[in-house]
Formats: structure tokens, sequence, C-alpha cells
């Protein structure tokens, strides 16, 4: 009984307990980050949906509105219209690509060798007996195990850093649209369709 008290209290045995690997902590650890992850993509793709929504909805209202309006009356509504129509159709695109599947690229994968056997698409083009090869090498030390999950969670990460910046860049044209499309009707006048 005396020593819990006095190991409770003694600062030194705290540090021991805290440098102490925790095999528990590392896995609550990896598991929070894949579900971080995860939770990510799956904001970062619903977040794309709403933005091409809201342009294919503003896309063919204005569509139709320019060739509802009288030729006489179409000029400063009609370049208005343009405006955030092309600005609409850029948005959706880098949504779009926001979209796209998850894929390692670039050139930090490149130099770096990862197979990314975790990885279902990776996986997928391997053999049933590649396949056992490769995780049976994964599986062989802990450590092994580990390396694989972090060299996943990393590559996961800069696609989602990569799609959070498409999905920045489309929300930021379709206002820079919408913004100069009124201030565009706003200063040369509100057509009248009388």
């Amino acid at each position: 009984m005396e020593k819990e008290t006095t190991s409770k209290h003694d600062p030194e045995a705290k540090q021991k307990k805290l440098e102490r690997y925790d095999s528990r902590g590392v896995q609550t650890l990896f598991k929070t980050l894949s579900r971080n992850h995860y939770n990510l993509l799956k904001m970062v793709d619903s977040k794309a949906r709403i933005v091409l929504t809201v342009n294919s909805i503003i896309t063919s209202l204005l569509l139709g509105l320019l060739f509802a309006i009288p030729k006489t009356k179409k000029v400063p509504l009609e370049t208005g219209t343009r405006i955030l129509i092309i600005c609409s159709m850029l948005s959706m695109i880098f949504a779009l690509f926001s979209m796209l599947p998850y894929r390692y690229f670039g050139s930090a994968y490149k130099k770096s060798g990862y197979k990314g056997t975790l990885y279902a698409e990776n996986f997928a083009k391997l053999s049933l007996d590649e396949f056992k090869a490769e995780f049976e090498r994964i599986m062989m030390k802990g450590q092994s195990t580990y390396d694989e999950m972090i060299a996943d969670l990393y590559f996961l990460g800069k696609n989602i850093a990569r799609k959070q910046k498409l999905l920045y860049i489309a929300v930021i044209i379709f206002m820079i649209g919408l913004v100069t499309a009124i201030s565009y009707t706003m200063a040369n006048g509100l057509v009248s369709f009388a």
C-alpha cells in the first residue's frame, strides 16, 4: 500500500510510466486517425456534391432565362448571366476533380517506393498468391505492420488535403462568379421585362 501511494506522488515514476510503450494507446491512435480520415473524406465528398447540385441548378435556371428574355432586353442580364454560368461550370469541374477516387500519385509517393498494399485498388491488381505474400511480409513483424499503416495514413492524408484544396477552389470560383454577376447586373441596371 505504501509503494502505491509513493509511486502516485513520485514524479520519476510518473515520467517512466509516460515513456513506456503502450500498445493499446498505439492501436487507439491508429483507429482514431483512420476514423478521422474516413470522416474527412466523407465530408469533402458531401460538400463537393452540394457544390455540384447548387451550381447545376443555377446553370439550368440561367440557361433557361437566357432563352426566355426577349432579344431587345438582353444586354446587361445576358452578360451577368454568362459570367455566372461560366463560373458555375468551372466550379463544377473543380468539384468533380475533388470527388475523383482516391489514388496514390505525385513525387512523394514515387520517391517513397510505397506499393500501397492496404489500398484496395492497388491490391486488386495482385494475384491471390501475391496478395498473400504481401500480407505475410507486412504481418511478419509488428513494426512492419505499423510502417504500412503509417504510410497508408500519410498518403491518404495527402489525398484529403488535395481534395480539400480543389473543393476550396470550386467554392471560391463560384463566389467570385456570383459576386461579379450580381455587381455587373446591378451596375448596368436590371432588365425590365415590360
